[in-house]
Order: C-alpha cells, then structure tokens, then sequence
C-alpha cells in the first residue's frame, strides 16, 4: 500500500458523501460466465469506452499517474475529452462495474481498457464516518475497499447522460424479497439462517424456489450495490429494505481470477470485498433477474 503523504488533504475535512451515484441506477455488468448483462464495450469513438450496459462513457486510457484524492477530482473536474468537459471522478459503485473478475493483473478487460496498471483507482465515494478516507477499487486482483486520501493512486474519469435522470426510490420491498428499481434484480429479503460452504450455498439458492422464482447466488459486483457506504455503523445495507442482516461475509458466484477452488465474497461489517478457499462456510443471500 502506498505510505500517506502530508500534504493540503489531511488538513481539510475530507469529501462530502457522493448522493448523485451512491447505488447503480442501472444493471450490473457481468464478466462471469451464465449470468445476465455480461460486459459490453464501445470502443469506437477516440479515447473513449461507451458501456452498452450501463451507459456510462468511461475514459479510455487512465491519468498516467498516480494523485491524491482531490487532486484526482480536480483532475476529472477539469479534464475535457472527446468534446465533453462534464467528466468527473466515478463512484464506488461505477468504478466496479468495469472489473473483469475472470481475469487479474489487471482485473479489467484488457482490450476496452489497455495499458491499465494494476493499481489502487480512486472513486468520488467518501468513506462514512471517517473523513480522511474514500473507497478506492483495486485492479490488481478486483475489490473495492477504504484508504486515506493523502494517498496517491490512479484514476480514470466517467461521464454519464445528462438527460437520464437519477431514481427517486432505489427499492420496492416486498414480503420476502427486495427488488432493486435501479438494477433490476431482485433480492431474497432473509438470508441462509447459517454459514454455508460454496457448493452448498449454490445448492440453496437453487432450490430456494421463493416465488417460483429461479434463484441463484449474486456475482461479487451484484452484491456490492446491496453496500450502503453511507451506513455509519454495521451491516452496510439498508436495513429497512433487508432487516436482521448479520455484520458478516457473504458468498458471491464469482471464482477467483476465474479459477475453481476460490470465490469472492463481501463483507457487510464494512463493505469491502475480498477472496478465500470456497471450502469455508459463509452466509449466503440470494438474487434473482426474474421480473
């Protein structure tokens, strides 16, 4: 990780907290295999990277160096490209849905993004609570997690459409389960009631049978936009939505670098996501892309 530096940043009061894109309005992108809304890119317009899936315009090559917090900001605030000047820093929840978790070093499809380093990318998204610290994506293997921003990392700027404009609701909370209206997915409102190893968590959700609904588990980025990086104390998600969420880890379908033996999973006690052996047991919470 790279040392803090002292510098303007650690005397101010850090970041407002990021509303304008603090969940996904749109679907999560996939990279693994069987799964819905699996990446799609645009290249063809000079610098720029169009995602078909969510809209979003990226820039295509990142800064080329390595910044702190604000300076990456104000990198993005001033940055015009491709006759746009409305760029900016992505969110957390932004910034995730480029990984490309079949893949590592880096975890990003490698023909939409070349030349990306495998670094820490910072995100517009301040960390709750803790306002000398924002979320940064790591690309080397593919999380998201919290840092100080003194630090210097990379980035790489995003626009959205203008004209699209931002959900009023984010959830339609059924009995049992929750549909995101940004995502579109919709979500099992309880959890396993106990740890479970992956296979078995696989095994559960398929016969959940909630609704008559085919359920499966979530890739690592469909469970990241259940984070709430606004929750100031644990579990990170909205708790009226998904009451009586246990502060634990949680599966995701997603392997490791696309190998079996290891799977992603996400911490709701603070919102990171991190890789084991799928022979531990975690909780699992299922999802669905059925209407």
């Amino acid at each position: 990780m790279p040392a803090s530096s002292a510098n303007d940043d650690a005397a101010s009061p850090g970041p407002a907290l990021d509303t304008t894109a603090a969940w996904a309005t749109w679907p999560m992108p996939n990279s693994g295999p069987g799964l819905p809304n699996q990446q799609s890119f645009d290249t063809r317009t000079s610098g720029v990277v169009l995602d078909r899936v969510t809209g979003l315009t990226w820039q295509r090559s990142p800064a080329g160096k390595l910044l702190t917090f604000a300076d990456a900001k104000r990198n993005c605030d001033e940055l015009t490209l491709a006759g746009y000047d409305d760029w900016r820093l992505p969110s957390r929840i932004e910034l995730a849905s480029i990984l490309d978790l079949t893949r590592t070093q880096p975890a990003i499809n490698v023909a939409a993004f070349p030349n990306t380093p495998s670094d820490w990318f910072w995100t517009s998204s301040a960390a709750a609570g803790e306002p000398q610290s924002a979320w940064y994506v790591y690309f080397y293997f593919g999380y998201p997690k919290t840092d100080l921003i003194s630090n210097q990392f990379s980035l790489r700027c995003v626009r959205a459409d203008p004209q699209k404009s931002a959900l009023l609701a984010h959830y339609d909370v059924q009995t049992d389960a929750v549909r995101d209206l940004g995502t579109g997915l919709t979500w099992a409102r309880a959890v396993s009631d106990h740890a479970l190893a992956f296979d078995a968590a696989r095994a559960y959700c398929g016969r959940l049978g909630l609704a008559g609904k085919a359920w499966r588990v979530p890739s690592m980025p469909e469970l990241l936009t259940l984070i709430d990086e606004r929750a100031l104390l644990p579990p990170l998600i909205d708790q009226s939505a998904f009451p009586n969420t246990p502060s634990e880890a949680f599966w995701s379908s997603s392997s490791f670098g696309g190998a079996a033996g290891m799977a992603w999973q996400v911490y709701f006690d603070h919102g990171h996501a991190l890789y084991g052996l799928d022979s531990v047991e975690l909780r699992v919470r299922c999802v669905t892309a059925s209407p």
